[in-house]
Protein backbone atom coordinates (compact mmCIF):
# COMPACT_ATOMS: atom_id res chain seq x y z
CA UNK A 1 0.00 0.00 0.00
CA UNK A 2 0.95 3.81 -0.57
CA UNK A 3 1.93 5.89 2.26
CA UNK A 4 -1.70 7.65 1.78
CA UNK A 5 -3.59 4.26 0.90
CA UNK A 6 -1.56 2.64 4.26
CA UNK A 7 -2.48 5.63 6.43
CA UNK A 8 -6.52 6.07 5.15
CA UNK A 9 -6.51 2.04 6.21
CA UNK A 10 -4.98 2.82 9.96
CA UNK A 11 -7.94 5.26 10.18
CA UNK A 12 -10.48 3.06 9.21
CA UNK A 13 -9.08 -0.06 11.64
CA UNK A 14 -9.09 2.86 14.51
CA UNK A 15 -12.33 4.06 13.83
CA UNK A 16 -13.58 0.82 13.38
CA UNK A 17 -12.21 -0.30 16.85
CA UNK A 18 -13.90 2.69 18.22
CA UNK A 19 -17.21 2.34 16.88
CA UNK A 20 -17.35 -1.33 18.22
CA UNK A 21 -16.53 0.07 21.65
CA UNK A 22 -19.37 2.87 21.30
CA UNK A 23 -21.64 0.55 20.86
CA UNK A 24 -20.98 -2.07 23.43
CA UNK A 25 -23.37 -1.59 26.70
CA UNK A 26 -20.97 -0.04 29.58
CA UNK A 27 -22.91 -2.10 31.87
CA UNK A 28 -22.58 -5.40 30.33
CA UNK A 29 -19.30 -6.77 31.00
CA UNK A 30 -19.65 -5.74 34.39
CA UNK A 31 -22.86 -8.13 34.23
CA UNK A 32 -21.29 -10.99 33.05
CA UNK A 33 -18.42 -10.91 35.65
CA UNK A 34 -20.90 -10.47 38.30
CA UNK A 35 -23.62 -12.77 36.84
CA UNK A 36 -20.35 -15.52 37.46
CA UNK A 37 -18.18 -14.19 40.23
CA UNK A 38 -15.61 -17.14 39.92
CA UNK A 39 -15.07 -17.35 36.13
CA UNK A 40 -12.23 -15.30 36.11
CA UNK A 41 -9.25 -14.36 38.70
CA UNK A 42 -9.25 -10.48 40.13
CA UNK A 43 -7.46 -9.14 37.32
CA UNK A 44 -8.95 -10.53 34.75
CA UNK A 45 -12.47 -9.15 35.81
CA UNK A 46 -10.64 -5.74 36.76
CA UNK A 47 -9.50 -5.89 32.92
CA UNK A 48 -13.13 -6.69 31.76
CA UNK A 49 -14.66 -4.51 33.60
CA UNK A 50 -11.95 -1.67 32.21
CA UNK A 51 -11.90 -2.97 28.46
CA UNK A 52 -14.25 -0.48 26.85
CA UNK A 53 -13.13 2.75 28.36
CA UNK A 54 -9.43 1.51 27.87
CA UNK A 55 -10.22 0.44 24.19
CA UNK A 56 -12.22 4.25 23.77
CA UNK A 57 -8.85 6.12 25.43
CA UNK A 58 -6.32 4.21 23.23
CA UNK A 59 -8.32 4.95 19.80
CA UNK A 60 -8.42 8.75 20.71
CA UNK A 61 -4.87 8.33 21.31
CA UNK A 62 -4.17 6.71 17.96
CA UNK A 63 -6.61 9.15 16.12
CA UNK A 64 -4.42 12.00 17.97
CA UNK A 65 -1.26 10.63 16.47
CA UNK A 66 -2.89 9.86 13.13
CA UNK A 67 -3.87 13.13 13.13
CA UNK A 68 -0.90 14.99 12.59
CA UNK A 69 0.69 12.33 11.28
CA UNK A 70 -0.80 12.68 7.75
CA UNK A 71 -0.36 13.31 4.01
CA UNK A 72 0.41 16.41 1.82
CA UNK A 73 1.80 17.55 -0.95
CA UNK A 74 5.39 19.87 -1.03
CA UNK A 75 6.35 22.57 -3.95
CA UNK A 76 7.15 19.79 -6.28
CA UNK A 77 4.11 18.15 -5.63
CA UNK A 78 5.68 15.20 -3.72
CA UNK A 79 3.58 12.97 -1.13
CA UNK A 80 5.20 13.40 2.09
CA UNK A 81 4.04 12.92 5.86
CA UNK A 82 3.20 16.88 7.39
CA UNK A 83 4.29 15.11 11.02
CA UNK A 84 7.47 14.09 10.13
CA UNK A 85 8.11 15.00 6.51
CA UNK A 86 9.42 11.60 5.31
CA UNK A 87 7.85 9.89 2.43
CA UNK A 88 6.47 6.11 4.06
CA UNK A 89 5.85 7.91 7.37
CA UNK A 90 7.01 5.47 10.20
CA UNK A 91 4.51 6.35 13.04
CA UNK A 92 1.75 5.33 10.75
CA UNK A 93 3.69 2.30 9.80
CA UNK A 94 4.56 1.10 12.49
CA UNK A 95 0.63 1.48 14.39
CA UNK A 96 -0.95 -0.34 10.81
CA UNK A 97 1.73 -3.58 11.23
CA UNK A 98 0.75 -3.66 14.83
CA UNK A 99 -3.10 -3.39 13.85
CA UNK A 100 -2.27 -6.01 11.48
CA UNK A 101 -0.51 -8.70 13.89
CA UNK A 102 -3.14 -8.53 16.33
CA UNK A 103 -5.75 -9.12 13.12
CA UNK A 104 -7.96 -5.97 14.17
CA UNK A 105 -10.42 -6.05 11.56
CA UNK A 106 -13.21 -3.61 10.42
CA UNK A 107 -16.78 -3.34 11.11
CA UNK A 108 -18.10 -1.61 8.58
CA UNK A 109 -21.27 0.53 9.00
CA UNK A 110 -24.49 -0.86 7.55
CA UNK A 111 -27.51 1.10 6.73
CA UNK A 112 -29.20 0.68 10.08
CA UNK A 113 -25.85 2.24 12.09
CA UNK A 114 -25.43 4.89 9.06
CA UNK A 115 -29.25 6.20 10.01
CA UNK A 116 -28.47 6.10 13.83
CA UNK A 117 -25.24 8.20 13.01
CA UNK A 118 -27.00 10.78 11.01
CA UNK A 119 -30.64 11.17 13.12
CA UNK A 120 -28.44 12.16 15.71
CA UNK A 121 -25.94 14.13 14.22
CA UNK A 122 -29.55 15.67 12.46
CA UNK A 123 -31.49 15.74 16.16
CA UNK A 124 -28.69 17.62 17.67
CA UNK A 125 -28.04 20.63 15.48
CA UNK A 126 -31.54 20.77 14.63
CA UNK A 127 -32.63 20.80 17.87
CA UNK A 128 -35.77 18.23 17.05
CA UNK A 129 -36.06 14.59 15.71
CA UNK A 130 -35.64 14.61 11.72
CA UNK A 131 -37.01 12.23 9.08
CA UNK A 132 -34.80 11.26 7.19
CA UNK A 133 -33.94 9.21 3.81
CA UNK A 134 -30.50 7.08 3.77
CA UNK A 135 -29.16 5.91 0.29
CA UNK A 136 -26.42 3.45 -0.37
CA UNK A 137 -23.56 3.93 -2.32
CA UNK A 138 -19.98 1.99 -2.51
CA UNK A 139 -18.13 4.01 -0.45
CA UNK A 140 -21.02 4.84 2.46
CA UNK A 141 -24.57 6.17 3.03
CA UNK A 142 -26.03 9.77 1.90
CA UNK A 143 -28.89 10.71 4.59
CA UNK A 144 -31.27 13.38 3.11
CA UNK A 145 -33.63 14.79 5.49
CA UNK A 146 -37.15 15.08 4.35
CA UNK A 147 -38.92 16.62 3.33
CA UNK A 148 -36.60 18.20 0.81
CA UNK A 149 -34.68 20.83 0.04
CA UNK A 150 -32.13 21.05 2.52
CA UNK A 151 -28.93 23.10 2.63
CA UNK A 152 -27.01 20.21 3.07
CA UNK A 153 -26.89 16.04 3.11
CA UNK A 154 -24.56 13.97 5.51
CA UNK A 155 -22.67 10.83 3.77
CA UNK A 156 -21.52 8.13 6.48
CA UNK A 157 -18.48 6.64 5.38
CA UNK A 158 -19.00 2.61 5.42
CA UNK A 159 -15.72 1.72 6.42
CA UNK A 160 -15.33 4.47 9.06
CA UNK A 161 -18.56 5.89 10.49
CA UNK A 162 -17.52 9.43 9.81
CA UNK A 163 -19.62 11.90 9.10
CA UNK A 164 -19.27 14.43 6.11
CA UNK A 165 -21.63 17.66 4.92
CA UNK A 166 -22.21 18.32 1.31
CA UNK A 167 -24.51 19.99 -0.90
CA UNK A 168 -27.73 18.59 -1.31
CA UNK A 169 -26.24 16.69 -4.83
CA UNK A 170 -27.73 13.89 -7.04
CA UNK A 171 -26.66 10.26 -5.62
CA UNK A 172 -24.36 9.65 -8.50
CA UNK A 173 -22.08 13.23 -8.62
CA UNK A 174 -21.98 12.96 -4.57
CA UNK A 175 -20.63 9.13 -4.44
CA UNK A 176 -18.03 10.74 -7.32
CA UNK A 177 -17.11 13.34 -5.46
CA UNK A 178 -16.74 11.81 -1.85
CA UNK A 179 -14.72 9.29 -3.68
CA UNK A 180 -11.96 12.60 -4.65
CA UNK A 181 -12.84 13.38 -1.34
CA UNK A 182 -11.43 10.44 0.25
CA UNK A 183 -8.45 10.57 -2.74
CA UNK A 184 -7.77 14.10 -1.52
CA UNK A 185 -8.01 15.15 -5.51
CA UNK A 186 -10.95 17.23 -4.41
Amino acid sequence: MTGPDLREWTVAQVRSTMTAAMRTDPYALDRLVLANPNALDPHSAAFARTARTLTLATSVALTTILTAHRYGRDGHDRVFCLGCGLERCRTIRSISDVLAAYGQRTHPVDRAEAWRRADAWYTRTAGRPVLLSVESFDEGFIARPAPPPSDTVLVIDRHTGALTEWPPLDTDTLAGKYRDYKRGTL
